[in-house]
């Protein structure tokens, strides 16, 4: 009977134990109010909102993971992966697959829990009365303001985490 208990046991913790090794960690980027231009280049799962235009790249664009955006005044189709989405009140949803986007514009409102980089540009400028040019958090820092030149960054997990 302990024979049988302890094969029991062993055959319940060593998928568990596969299982949790094997899942990769994610980064976190969250942008509130920002002006400027976010690139990001990642897998995962990334919604937002923005007044202005909106590139996405989709590498395997035959696949179930499609790009969803609403609020569209104007779609221009690049070739078969990129797509450029313009207007105000743009919403879009990138969840499950790899994605490549370039968001330029202003209210930028990003929430993103995926693997990859990308760059981030604020365009705060006081001679032309731009002040604030909104904030952002990395892998759970405290917000900043939005840097005033090109900025890289990695979404990947904390030491923490």
């Amino acid at each position: 009977m302990r024979k049988t208990v302890l094969i029991l046991l062993l055959a319940l913790l060593v998928p568990a134990a596969a299982q949790s090794q094997s899942t990769p960690q994610n980064g976190t980027l969250s942008i509130r109010e920002g002006r400027g231009i976010v690139q990001v280049d990642a897998r995962g799962s990334m919604t937002g909102r923005a007044n202005g235009k909106i590139a996405i790249t989709d590498p395997k664009p035959y696949d179930s993971k499609r790009p969803v955006v609403y609020g569209a005044t104007k779609t221009t189709y690049r070739n078969v992966k990129t797509t450029v989405y313009q207007g105000k009140n743009l919403r879009f949803r990138l969840i499950g697959a790899r994605f490549n986007f370039r968001i330029q514009g202003r209210a930028i409102f990003l929430s993103a829990i995926a693997r990859g980089n990308g760059i981030i540009d604020g365009s705060g400028d006081p001679t032309a009365n731009v002040f604030y040019d909104g904030v952002w958090s990395l892998n759970d820092s405290p917000y900043q303001s939005l840097p005033d030149t090109a900025t890289s960054f990695d979404l990947a997990p904390t030491a923490t985490q």
